[in-house]
């Protein structure tokens, strides 16, 4: 008598195209199980079947199983090198998880397997932009434009990269021609909205960029970061208070969205709101108690305020959060210096470094403790170690004085040479102006709209006073770019008055072409002045004087007047400061950025108003 055989009759090849297609179309409408099913059936009798692997790392994907996914991808890949879609979804996930060098190759093999393959093109655009890699990303972007010209997201992504590159007229036309087309979708319409006001405030034309925000938000009231970026504008416009509330709804929106709460805890610092400062961080920890970012970015405003006892416990927290990170073990080692516990500070110091040798800052913040600590000569290796990293870093240069200072070493000399690096230069009248005088009373009445916080950025030296938001120079403002002018041809002359030395730090930067790296007013009030500090982003910085108070002409008490040499702390020096200039309306003054400098308070009913500015080499 015949045996009746009871296993499955093997999966023929249509019956395979078959549950692949089925398998396929359930995935399509989101059906999970129906295509785990027809899915599972392939994989039990062909378990390296290259396509039902790659379907099986979307189904892992689609459900949240990021791991899962990534090794279905690699065994279709394993299987079948030549699937491009395996390449670009394993790419995308990558991407996701922040692993973007991974992915632009995974992107690039794409490509070299389907040269027209349209989304490949886009995806490592992203990635390449995630790498600061700004304009081989915008390269992929115009490649994908190319072969689908009408592509509403790839323009939303190459404006994304021209504004990133601070080309916002380039960003606009961009935007304004994909808005043309995209009526139909009002979710890619607020995108490229939101992306339309970015481009306008960074051309500083705020009203308009308000409004385009605002009709983001009135197709998609739910878009992510247009509360943030109307906080921004809406300080521009000086609508502080309704910028407050935009960040509140930021931070409300994604209560890990640090960049929302620092710009929000600035603002309420600024307008005198101390009763709501740094409430954020807390609200926040209440949902997030894991998060490290959140105790992290809290200590830092609380080390900016001095309040280091608060701060401790918050790097502490973060530093038990965050295993891998260095930052909470650099500020707790500059705590503890500050609290006179060296020995603290440099096994936080140690501990940072252990973790990156290669950290410019780290070995930076380092040598400052020891110069604290009164060891000058470890403090000057530390501080040569950061240069050797990076050459320019302004901190280790202000921090390497101080500790040639301490050993009295004539080197010192050498790299402050406060005789000839401090200049003092007169200013000719603007355009449009016979007497300097007339033209810095116009300047100085144009300012007060600019002044409109109630005190300083905590985050700043200035104290008793106010000081302009973002950068002055290009932003419009007509009397400033007159005066810009003329600082220009005062730089121009401090450049070529320097002397050829390619080996100094400071020398061997120069260059005849230069650019600014930051600028902004400062006003002080009543017993104001600038704490000792220097500028970490420049090469010559400055100071040039529009309204003055009478007591900065005492010279006996010196009130106002700026003054070089001496640190921020204690440093065991008998005479620290090593030279004095009395501000005059219309002088300005100009340094290196590494140079230590402050301002002495001074008494007075009368403001003391200023514009600064960093200079750097292009």
């Amino acid at each position: 008598m015949a045996e009746i055989s009871t296993e499955a009759p093997a999966l023929t090849d249509l019956d395979m195209q078959r549950l692949l297609q089925e398998g396929l179309n359930a995935l399509n409408r989101n059906d999970t199980f129906a295509a785990e099913t027809a899915l599972d059936l392939i994989l039990a009798e062909r378990p390296e079947q290259p396509d039902a692997l790659h379907l099986k790392g979307v189904l892992s994907r689609m459900v949240g199983k990021a791991g899962d996914a990534e090794q279905f991808y690699r065994r279709s890949i394993a299987s079948n090198s030549n699937l491009p879609q395996a390449h670009h979804n394993l790419g995308n996930l990558l991407r996701s998880l922040l692993r973007h060098e991974e992915s632009a190759a995974c992107q690039r093999e794409a490509i070299r397997l389907k040269p027209n393959y349209v989304e490949a093109h886009l995806n490592l655009g992203q990635a390449l932009q995630s790498l600061g890699q700004l304009r081989e990303a915008e390269a992929c972007y115009r490649q994908a434009l190319r072969l689908q010209p009408n592509y509403l997201f790839a323009r939303q992504c190459l404006a994304s990269v021209l504004n990133e590159q601070k080309r916002p007229k380039e960003a606009e036309t961009v935007l304004r021609s994909a808005l043309a087309l995209s009526e139909r979708d009002q979710r890619q319409s607020a995108a490229l909205l939101h992306n339309l006001g970015v481009s306008l405030k960074q051309q500083k034309r705020y009203g308009e960029a308000l409004d385009a925000l605002n009709r983001a938000v009135a197709l998609v009231p739910n878009l992510p970061a247009a509360d943030y970026n109307r906080g921004n504008v809406l300080q521009h416009l000086g609508r502080l208070e309704e910028a407050i509330d935009a960040y509140k709804a930021a931070v409300a929106r994604d209560p890990l969205d640090t960049l929302a709460h620092y710009d929000l805890n600035q603002l309420l610092y600024r307008m005198g709101r101390d009763e709501e400062f740094l409430r954020s961080y807390d609200e926040a920890e209440l949902f997030f108690p894991s998060s490290g970012h959140l105790p992290l970015h809290k200590a830092n405003f609380l080390f900016q305020r001095d309040d280091y006892d608060a701060a401790r416990v918050q790097y502490e927290r973060a530093a038990a959060l965050l295993p891998e990170s260095v930052t909470p073990h650099d500020g707790l080692g500059l705590i503890f210096a500050r609290t006179g516990d060296f020995a603290a500070a440099i096994r936080e110091h140690d501990i940072a470094l252990k973790m990156e040798p290669e950290n410019t800052h780290a070995w930076a913040n380092f040598a400052e403790t020891l110069v604290r600590a009164g060891d000058p000569a470890k403090a000057k290796a530390a501080a040569e170690s950061a240069l050797r990293i990076a050459p320019n870093n302004q901190r280790a240069l202000a921090v390497l004085g101080l500790a040639l200072r301490s050993l009295g070493d004539s080197n010192e000399e050498r790299l402050n040479d406060y005789e000839h690096f401090v200049q003092v230069l007169e200013i000719a009248p603007p355009e449009g102006y016979t007497d300097i005088n007339i033209f810095n009373r116009d300047l100085n009445a144009y300012l007060d709209q600019m002044h409109d916080g109630r005190r300083e950025f905590i985050n700043q030296t200035l104290r008793g006073g106010t000081q302009t938001l973002d950068s002055i120079f290009g932003a419009g403002h007509d009397l400033v770019e007159k005066l810009r002018a003329r600082i220009d041809q005062a730089v121009e002359t401090y450049i070529n008055r320097m002397a050829e030395d390619p080996d100094h730090p400071f020398l061997g930067r120069r260059a005849r072409e230069f650019g600014y790296a930051g600028s902004w007013s400062s006003r002080l009030q009543d017993c104001g002045f600038h704490t000792n500090h220097f500028h970490p982003q420049g090469w010559i910085s400055s100071a040039y004087y529009i309204a003055l108070p009478e007591a900065v002409e005492n010279e006996a008490t010196k009130e106002g007047w700026i003054k070089f040499g001496e640190p921020n702390f204690d440093a065991g020096f008998k005479d620290p400061i090593r030279r004095t200039v009395q501000p005059v309306p219309g002088k300005l003054v100009l340094f290196p950025s590494y140079m230590w400098h402050g301002t002495v308070p001074f008494h007075s009913q009368q403001s003391r108003t200023t514009i600064a500015f960093d200079v750097v080499p292009k």
